[in-house]
């Protein structure tokens, strides 16, 4: 098992980012997770190009992430950016999940050019969702997603913690559960107090990533054309 130290992975500003995080999903009753990220390839790539542009390509990497993450997720980076730490504010274990395979698809096609080379990163990810049943500190919230990437048995590309792992066998255990929300909602939308739908969708619609929204904006802005076309 791999500790994670203030030294070795995350500065002091970065656990104390992440400690708030942790505060206002426990506040709020929200969901929180992390992925850890790990580059499979670093030392033979380093061989091959240097040093320093491995610390030029790292750092375009982490440019990169951050101009696409959602303004309410953190990222942090470590040993001089060969491990990075996505924190998902209010996002559950699908979401983190749907997260996790949009940047393994993005790191499995992207092609960096630097100088004259043309270099693939590959990257393994780990999956840990905070525990519903205990608190965890920020060290620990560290240490339990990038352990999930020291299991050498795990040959896939996303690998999950237990407590991540537990989290998604009770979601799927709930097939009617979306179902049932859906006639929730419709009961809410028809109702008298429609302002309790909003407090209803709030929270989900502050872990849709940027792409979602901008659909969602887009049918709401076609729904409204059709009321009053009606």
């Amino acid at each position: 098992m791999t500790a994670v130290t203030t030294s070795s992975r995350a500065s002091s500003h970065s656990q104390q980012m992440i400690h708030q995080a942790m505060s206002l999903c426990r506040r709020h009753q929200r969901p929180l997770s992390i992925l850890a990220i790990r580059f499979q390839e670093l030392a033979s790539i380093k061989a091959d190009i240097g040093a320093e542009r491995i610390q030029r390509l790292l750092t375009r990497v982490l440019h990169q992430m951050h101009a696409t993450k959602r303004c309410e997720d953190g990222l942090v980076s470590c040993q001089s950016g060969q491990s990075l730490f996505v924190v998902l504010p209010a996002t559950a274990v699908n979401g983190a999940m749907a997260m996790a395979q949009r940047l393994q698809q993005w790191f499995s096609s992207q092609e960096f050019e630097l100088d004259e080379f043309c270099i693939s990163l590959p990257a393994r990810i780990g999956v840990h969702c905070a525990s519903q049943q205990e608190e965890e500190g920020v060290v620990q919230l560290l240490n339990r997603a990038f352990n999930t990437l020291e299991d050498t048995t795990d040959t896939t590309h996303i690998a999950l913690s237990e407590s991540a792992r537990q989290q998604l066998v009770a979601l799927q255990s709930a097939p009617e559960a979306t179902g049932q929300l859906s006639r929730q909602l419709l009961e809410l939308a028809n109702g008298a107090n429609q302002a309790s739908l909003m407090e209803v969708l709030s929270p989900a619609l502050s872990v849709l990533d940027e792409r979602l929204r901008l659909q969602l904006i887009d049918q709401l802005l076609e729904a409204s054309t059709q009321a009053k076309a009606i």
